[in-house]
């Protein structure tokens, strides 16, 4: 079971388009310096001025609105260095844009199929004509584009840990799994239990999934001793070495909101270095 988040992602722009298809979906190409997107970003427009999702801080999305009009399936856009707008970037650098008018609802629909069961998506989207198609290697015209499902959590415990981790994902709007679903390759299981002996099942079966990230509250004597129990269970040492303990970029940690704060800065780091 995988709770509605997943499903709602009120600000996704694919999921806006599909349902006012009268919009465009503009596509950070290629950036240079610090732009604080990766290629793939997406932001979602329409003539009323409606717009879903962010390209950067904001600085460019009222210059990509202007050109909501231009004829032709695709308008690139570049702004920063070299770019023939003046419109310098806080960050330096330069960005190319990618402006698909009215972008095939069938493509969005797949890119929506593919987050809803969790699957990673590969595409090549001509620049030309906007047109996409499933492909690894991208023709001259063509931007590579890859769109990994959001990482999903499974939070066991009952304590203040757990519920101050499950209230900073759910504001995030990242799916929450449910306690008995089996994590894939881009679900992150994490055990804030102070009564070690009730972590072992969920630490079993999560080291013998997929899950990128498995962690476990407690100190380096509690992960000794957490250790020695689930080689008591024939868990081996290749399956724990995935299992992190103790857990956070800031150890030790003692106030429930630190601890929750620290393991998702580190979930997401995790995540970011498997999905860059």
């Amino acid at each position: 079971m995988i709770s509605a988040p997943i499903a709602a992602a009120s600000d996704c722009p694919v999921k806006s388009l599909l349902r006012r298809p009268d919009g465009a979906l503009a596509m950070l190409t290629a950036s240079q310096g610090g732009f604080p997107r990766r290629p793939g970003a997406m932001m979602a427009l329409w003539p009323d001025g409606m717009r879903v999702g962010r390209l950067g801080a904001g600085c460019i999305g009222a210059d990509i609105a202007a050109h909501l009009d231009r004829p032709g399936p695709v308008t690139r856009l570049t702004y920063g260095v070299g770019g023939p707008v003046d419109l310098p970037l806080p960050c330096g650098g330069s960005v190319q844009i990618a402006l698909i008018h009215r972008p095939d609802p069938d493509w969005l629909g797949a890119i929506w199929d593919d987050r809803i069961r969790r699957r990673t998506g590969r595409w090549c989207v001509n620049l030309g004509t906007g047109t996409a198609c499933r492909a690894d290697q991208p023709d001259e015209l063509d931007f590579a584009l890859t769109l990994p499902p959001p990482p999903a959590f499974q939070i066991h415990g009952e304590g203040d840990e757990s519920q101050a981790l499950s209230a900073l994902v759910t504001a995030l709007d990242l799916p929450l799994l449910g306690q008995e679903a089996r994590p894939d390759a881009h679900s992150a299981v994490v055990t804030l239990f102070h009564d070690h002996d009730r972590e072992l099942p969920a630490l079993t079966r999560a080291l013998n999934s997929d899950a990128f990230y498995i962690g476990a509250l407690g100190s380096r004597r509690a992960r000794d001793a957490r250790h020695a129990a689930l080689q008591a269970l024939g868990i081996t040492e290749a399956q724990l070495a995935r299992l992190r303990g103790p857990i956070g970029v800031v150890s030790p940690a003692r106030d429930p909101r630190l601890i929750a704060a620290s393991a998702l800065t580190e979930i997401l780091a995790a995540y970011e270095a498997l999905t860059a």
